[in-house]
């Protein structure tokens, strides 16, 4: 699901129409083989209802990422909201559904397109859990960034095409752990260390910001991702010491292991 008011979403589709087989249908809707690409006359922040609407295993939105220093990347995370208020869309104190599969397979796929591409000077990476839309079905964005350069860029969305497309039809098999992530910035390089080592996969993140959060939405983050993980990485130094012993001790209360990176 899309926006058609999201300019790397629109490059990303026309690549999967022009490269990967998906026909229009109709109603601004694409198919290929039972697998439909919705687009939308509205941002994808706001898009609760649309979501709420259709059955699917699984909702991948393709997305540009906006940041102030421009920096190419690419990116995946999961949608919600740790805080009491939505400034971006889906509801307060509320995490959307997620996948630490669906998370891991597209930053892996990411990281190898990039590789086979030949694309430089571009991170791969994942962002902690925020904005809209509020989903209860298995939703995530991946994304391109981080401004009109990059979102026009065919090889860029080639990259997030190819992710979107295996993601879709592909099979990944002998998946690690599954996580939730606690602590660091906004961009939880630290968090990511032991994933892209293969060690773990991460679907929710709440990065240090956000603290200290309500023990009911730490609850929702490993009752609200696929895999039910009962284990959490947590960045030791990106978080105040009265934030980690609050953490930990409502981890403790539901059972979680606690993994230090």
């Amino acid at each position: 699901m899309l926006s058609l008011e999201d300019t790397a979403a629109v490059e990303i589709l026309r690549i999967l129409v022009e490269n990967y087989g998906f026909a229009e249908s109709g109603g601004k809707i694409f198919h290929k083989n039972g697998v439909p690409i919705i687009c939308l006359d509205k941002s994808m922040l706001y898009a609760d209802d649309e979501v709420a609407s259709i059955e699917a295993d699984l909702v991948i939105v393709p997305s540009k990422h906006v940041s102030e220093t421009g920096r190419r990347c690419l990116l995946v995370h999961s949608t919600g909201n740790w805080g009491a208020t939505a400034p971006y869309g889906g509801k307060p104190r509320q995490l959307s559904e997620t996948s630490a599969a669906a998370v891991y397979r597209a930053l892996m796929g990411l990281r190898q397109a990039v590789e086979n591409s030949g694309i430089r000077d571009v991170e791969v990476g994942m962002e902690a859990t925020h904005h809209g839309p509020h989903s209860e079905k298995p939703l995530i964005f991946v994304e391109v960034g981080s401004d009109i350069s990059a979102w026009r860029d065919s090889k860029m969305a080639e990259a997030a095409a190819e992710t979107v497309y295996q993601l879709c039809f592909g099979v990944e098999t002998n998946l690690p752990e599954p996580a939730v992530g606690f602590g660091g910035g906004h961009y939880p390089r630290d968090i990511l260390k032991p994933v892209f080592a293969g060690s773990y996969m991460v679907g929710h993140v709440a990065s240090k910001h956000h603290f200290p959060l309500d023990e009911e939405v730490i609850r929702q983050a490993f009752q609200r991702t696929v895999e039910q993980p009962r284990t959490a990485l947590i960045d030791w130094d990106g978080l105040r010491s009265e934030h980690r012993t609050a953490l930990i001790r409502a981890l403790s209360s539901f059972g979680i292991d606690v993994v230090k990176v």
